[in-house]
């Protein structure tokens, strides 16, 4: 009686971590949509639109721009404050801190990246909604991966229209030596962290990979994303290609790692 009782509560809270991971799931991915139904109008409006629309346009951008700042301060003050005492206005201050740093962050873009500003950010926002899901519902091995492809994707997007160009050539190339350097550095901590056996190094002992983690896996990626990366800088050409090879190792990637929830 006392095993099966005790697999009935294990079976239970598998079954409640499990529920509130799809309601996390669920509110992240309806907070992606509102955002990017937001960045549309915007779009249509503020970039798109006629003269009068842009005109009144850039002041809704630039009046929620601040409004966003003013949120961001406000909320977080009183998250510190009410985090412990009164935990659920800690929880609501702390959610609209993140609503006016989104429309601090896309304001600013939207102004001092026009018209381009727009645009990256209707790219940006269901990649990062994608990446949420990923990190809710799969082992954080897979979220890492998935954050580097996504990542070394966007670097040789970026290097293909930016490489040979008169005003982008010299800031793309340094950004591009920067994310080679980071995966450098991404691959020394991970062989740390193998050796800690998934975990966290220090005194925490927080898990960051599961003991069935496939690190072969991991090193592999970081070396076609840093091969991909390197042969951009040297080959700009080169890039209409290997986009595609890091966009299918990321699609494997995620079939392999579906398999291993079932």
């Amino acid at each position: 009686m006392a095993k099966q009782s005790s697999r009935s509560e294990k079976r239970a809270q598998k079954l409640q971590q499990e529920q509130e991971a799809l309601n996390r799931v669920f509110r992240l991915f309806l907070v992606g949509i509102l955002a990017e139904c937001y960045l549309l109008v915007m779009y249509n409006k503020f970039i798109k639109g006629t003269v009068e629309e842009v005109v009144s346009s850039s002041y809704v951008v630039s009046a929620l721009g601040y409004i966003g700042v003013a949120l961001v301060v406000l909320g977080l003050v009183l998250a510190l404050v009410f985090h412990r005492s009164r935990p659920l206005l800690g929880k609501v201050s702390a959610i609209a801190a993140g609503v006016g740093g989104f429309f601090a962050v896309s304001s600013a873009l939207m102004y001092w990246i026009y018209p381009a500003g727009s645009i990256f950010l209707l790219v940006l926002v269901p990649i990062l909604t994608v990446l949420g899901l990923v990190y809710n519902l799969y082992q954080r091995e897979f979220f890492l991966t998935a954050v580097i492809l996504s990542g070394s994707i966007f670097t040789l997007w970026l290097c293909r229209k930016g490489l040979g160009t008169i005003n982008w050539n010299t800031k793309v190339t340094v950004g591009a030596v920067l994310v080679l350097l980071g995966l450098l550095a991404v691959a020394y901590l991970t062989r740390l962290v193998q050796k800690n056996k998934g975990k966290w190094l220090g005194k925490s002992g927080v898990r960051l990979f599961t003991a069935a983690c496939p690190y072969g896996l991991l090193y592999a990626t970081y070396g076609l994303c840093f091969v991909t990366i390197a042969l951009a800088l040297v080959l700009a050409a080169s890039t209409y290609y290997t986009i595609w090879v890091l966009g299918i190792a990321l699609f494997a990637l995620a079939v392999y790692y579906t398999s291993k929830l079932m």
